[in-house]
């Protein structure tokens, strides 16, 4: 069974004035069991969720085959340093990434990053993660693709 991971956002979905009622959600989540996090900014969080997930989607697609992406070399050093410019560009135009431990990606060398992203993407993890939700939602992850880039380019005019 897949875990997956509750996000909550102050701002928007429960609003500023009401952290009486996001401590009961958050205690709701809790006594379920259901992993939960407290966004402060979740448009933030979600550019810092796509500058990892769209690189990661896009190497199952430049593949021949995407199930053994991890073990290409040439694509895992791509898409590492793609997420790596990704987070950087984010940073650059004033935005903190969110949550702080993004900023990990800026400053891992990308030999070493590959291969971790590597690791990652041959796991059960990955699996069931990335390489299902990409091969499942091509149409959804282009789409992506395109809004986040755009996006970005937006921002760096």
């Amino acid at each position: 069974m897949a875990v997956s991971v509750v996000l909550i956002s102050m701002y928007s979905a429960i609003r500023r004035n009401s952290s009486k009622r996001l401590v009961q959600l958050a205690t709701i989540f809790k006594c379920a069991r259901i992993p939960y996090q407290i966004v402060k900014d979740m448009h933030i969080w979600q550019l810092c969720h796509l500058a990892m997930v769209v690189p990661i989607a896009d190497a199952y697609y430049e593949t021949e085959i995407p199930e053994r992406v991890g073990i290409d070399k040439k694509i895992m050093l791509h898409t590492a340093r793609q997420m790596k410019t990704n987070f950087s560009l984010l940073t650059d135009t004033g935005i903190k990434l969110s949550p702080p431990k993004m900023n990990l990606f800026r400053f891992i060398p990308i030999p070493i990053f590959s291969i971790v992203l590597s690791s990652i993407v041959q796991s059960k993890f990955g699996n069931v993660f990335m390489y299902q939700h990409s091969m499942k939602a091509p149409d959804e992850m282009r789409v992506l693709h395109e809004q986040f880039y755009g996006y970005i380019e937006k921002l760096n005019i």
